[in-house]
C-alpha cells in the first residue's frame, strides 16, 4: 500500500511538469498529497525534468524522467482537483488513482484547431509590429507553414532542434516568396517576425524566471537555457533561408 501511495504522488507530479506545471507547484502538490496519503517519512526534490523521492526512511524510493514538456492546462487542473479531493477526505487510494488516470487520459487539443490559433496569432503580431493586409496575409502563411512543420516534427520524433530550425527557415522562405512572386512592395521582416513570435519559447522563459525567484536556481538555469537554445534555433533558421533566398534571387532582395 505504501509502495502504491508513492507511486501515486511521484505520478502526479511527473503529469504536472509534462502539461506545463511549475516546479514548486509540481512539489508542493506532491507533500500534500503524500501527507494525506500517510507516507511517512517522504522527501522529494523536483527538477524541470526529473523527480527523485523517497520515504519510509529510504527503504522506499523512485525516479521519474520527464523528457518533454508540453501545456494541457485542462490536465494540470484536473491533477490540481485531484489534490484538493484527496486533502479534503473525498477520496481514497483507489479513487485517487482512478481519477489520476482519467486526468491523464483527457484527450490533447484538437490540432486543427491549434493550427488555427496560430495562423490567426501570427497575422495578429504582423499588425501589432506595424504590417498592413499583405504583412498579415503572409504572416498568416508563414505561420503554417511552421506550425505544419512543428507538428510533423512531433508526429515523427524529429529532434526539436531541427524542428525548430526547419520551421523557422519555411515560415522565412514562405515571407521572402511571397515578397518576391506576389507582393514586392511586402516587407517581409514584418511578416517573419509575426509568423515567429508563435514560436518563441514565452513559457521556458516565464518559467525559468519564476523558478529563480523561487530560488529553484537548477530548474531556472535549464529553463532559460532550453528558451536560449530554442530562440538560437530559430535565428539559425531564419539565416538559413535568408542565405538560400540571397543565393537564389540575389538581386531581387
Amino acid at each position: 500500500m505504501a509502495d502504491r501511495a508513492l507511486a501515486l504522488v511521484v505520478d502526479t507530479g511527473k503529469a504536472l511538469l509534462e502539461n506545463g506545471g511549475e516546479v514548486f507547484r509540481a512539489q508542493s502538490t506532491m507533500e500534500i498529497m503524500a501527507h494525506s496519503l500517510g507516507v511517512q517519512d517522504f522527501h522529494v526534490y523536483v527538477l524541470t525534468n526529473g523527480i527523485f523521492a523517497s520515504a519510509a526512511g529510504g527503504t522506499a524510493t523512485m525516479v521519474r524522467h520527464i523528457p518533454a514538456v508540453a501545456t494541457h492546462l485542462g490536465r494540470v487542473e484536473a491533477l490540481n482537483a485531484l489534490s484538493r479531493e484527496l486533502t479534503a477526505g473525498r477520496l481514497d487510494l483507489p479513487g485517487a488513482e482512478a481519477a489520476l488516470h482519467r486526468a491523464l487520459a483527457m484527450p490533447g487539443y484538437n490540432t486543427k484547431l491549434a493550427l488555427l490559433a496560430g495562423v490567426l496569432g501570427s497575422g495578429c503580431f504582423a499588425f501589432l509590429f506595424g504590417g498592413g493586409a499583405p504583412e498579415v496575409l503572409a504572416a498568416a502563411l508563414a505561420g503554417a507553414a511552421a506550425l505544419l512543420l512543428t507538428s510533423a516534427g512531433r508526429r515523427f520524433a524529429v529532434s526539436r532542434i531541427f524542428t525548430d530550425i526547419l520551421a523557422a527557415a519555411a515560415c522565412t522562405g514562405v515571407a521572402l516568396a511571397a515578397r518576391v512572386w506576389v507582393c514586392p512592395a511586402l516587407n517581409a521582416n514584418t511578416a517573419i517576425i509575426g509568423a515567429l513570435m508563435v514560436l518563441t519559447p514565452g513559457v521556458a522563459l516565464t518559467m525559468g524566471i519564476r523558478d529563480f525567484l523561487n530560488a529553484d536556481y537548477l530548474s531556472g538555469a535549464i529553463r532559460l537555457f532550453d528558451a536560449a537554445l530554442i530562440a538560437g534555433c530559430l535565428a539559425c533558421g531564419v539565416s538559413l533561408a535568408y542565405m538560400l533566398a540571397r543565393g537564389l534571387w540575389g538581386v531581387l532582395l
